[in-house]
């Protein structure tokens, strides 16, 4: 047992050394769900009089790669201009955003003292009170004024818009071969079986997660870009593309865009502010009650509640690394569970001498997810 637990420990010091590689990998294996479906859509055989026609599997990765990247280029010809012109202009007013937050601080603190001291509070308290306003504002001032160089800072990660495509390309061109190999390792042909319906339903799950997290990523930028410019909040575009983005990340991706849109409104009025809240508190409810669970479809189903608590421990245990992976890796856990209790009924029917499931006869086992199951 002792050795067991060093084992463990061991195993996750290491897990925890190289997770910069695991979420390379993790990446990785989201782009090869995101892209497999054009994929096997190029994959399609094609028949020309009575020859068949079809393309290799590299052929067709390769191909999904060229329409990616002519898409990317007409898109950042398209937008990139405007978007460039928004973030430079945002850049250049970032320090007058803080002395304005600044003056707005010392304006508040000032009505405070005055409301206290009509109150007749210990002068102590009015210290108290005023000094850690004014360092709130200040560490807000130096936050604000270090989030460019911040951003730039995650410039060393440029490199694996190279690195995902390249290991997306093997690990997709090689898949089959690789649930080959796993499910070979085990000798019982019913346990064969059930490995590839529980790597079948792991593939399913996260498929549908990345591709609907895309597809919520896409929505939302459009959609919080073009309500903020119908309001007239400063920046839509920006806050659009940044708000898309986050999307990804869950539950804490959309606070902080939310933060980031009310905080830019602010400098315009507060009723500006209050609008865009309000309007960013809608979209929220639609997303995540209406349109969120139709793009989802039957992936991913958990209780909202265990979504929180995912979340909340992926960041404790991982920070943002942990946020990112939590939801997907509860939902493998869901599946793994389901395919356990699936296995153990089908094992203690057999033990009761069920008929048709002897040894001689050969059983179809069905995925826990499948329709019939």
């Amino acid at each position: 047992m002792l050795f067991v637990i060093v084992g463990l420990l061991i195993a996750g010091w290491l897990v925890y050394q190289v997770r910069t590689l695991l979420l390379l990998l993790v990446l990785s294996v989201f782009f090869c769900y995101l892209i497999a479906p054009v994929v096997h859509l190029f994959e399609q055989p094609l028949y020309i009089g009575r020859r068949e026609i079809k393309l290799p599997r590299s052929v067709a990765i390769a191909l999904v790669y060229v329409l990616i990247g002519v898409s990317l280029f007409v898109l950042v010809r398209w937008l990139g201009g405007r978007l460039s012109e928004q973030f430079t202009e945002l850049t250049r007013n970032i320090p007058g955003y803080v002395k304005a937050a600044s003056d707005a601080a010392n304006n508040v603190v000032n009505g405070a003292n005055s409301w206290m001291r009509h109150l007749k509070l210990p002068q102590q308290w009015r210290d108290y009170v005023t000094d850690r306003t004014k360092d709130s504002v200040g560490a807000l001032g130096s936050q604000l004024e270090t989030f460019i160089p911040v951003l730039l800072g995650y410039l060393k990660y440029l490199p694996w818009l190279i690195l995902v495509p390249v290991l997306s390309f093997f690990l997709l061109r090689d898949a089959e071969s690789f649930e080959h190999t796993v499910v070979n390792f085990v000798s019982s042909e019913r346990l064969r079986r059930r490995i590839h319906w529980l790597l079948r339903d792991v593939s399913r799950t996260m498929a549908a997660y990345t591709r609907a997290q895309v597809i919520a990523c896409g929505e939302i930028g459009l959609l919080v870009t073009l309500g903020l410019g119908i309001i007239g909040a400063p920046y839509s575009g920006v806050v659009g593309t940044i708000a898309g983005l986050l999307e990804f990340i869950p539950l804490i991706g959309p606070l902080i865009a939310a933060c980031i849109a009310v905080g830019l409104a602010m400098t315009v009025s507060f009723k500006s502010a209050m609008i865009v809240a309000l309007f960013l508190i809608v979209l929220r409810i639609a997303q995540d009650y209406v349109i969120y669970p139709r793009i989802v479809g039957h992936g991913i189903h958990m209780h909202p509640l265990i979504v929180i608590i995912a979340i909340l421990a992926g960041a404790e245990i991982a920070g943002l690394v942990g946020v990112f992976l939590a939801i997907p890796v509860v939902g493998l856990i869901i599946v793994i569970y389901n395919h356990y209790l699936a296995h153990r009924g089908l094992e203690n029917l057999r033990a009761v001498g069920v008929p048709g499931q002897s040894e001689g006869e050969p059983d179809v086992e069905l995925s826990p997810t499948s329709p019939g199951a």
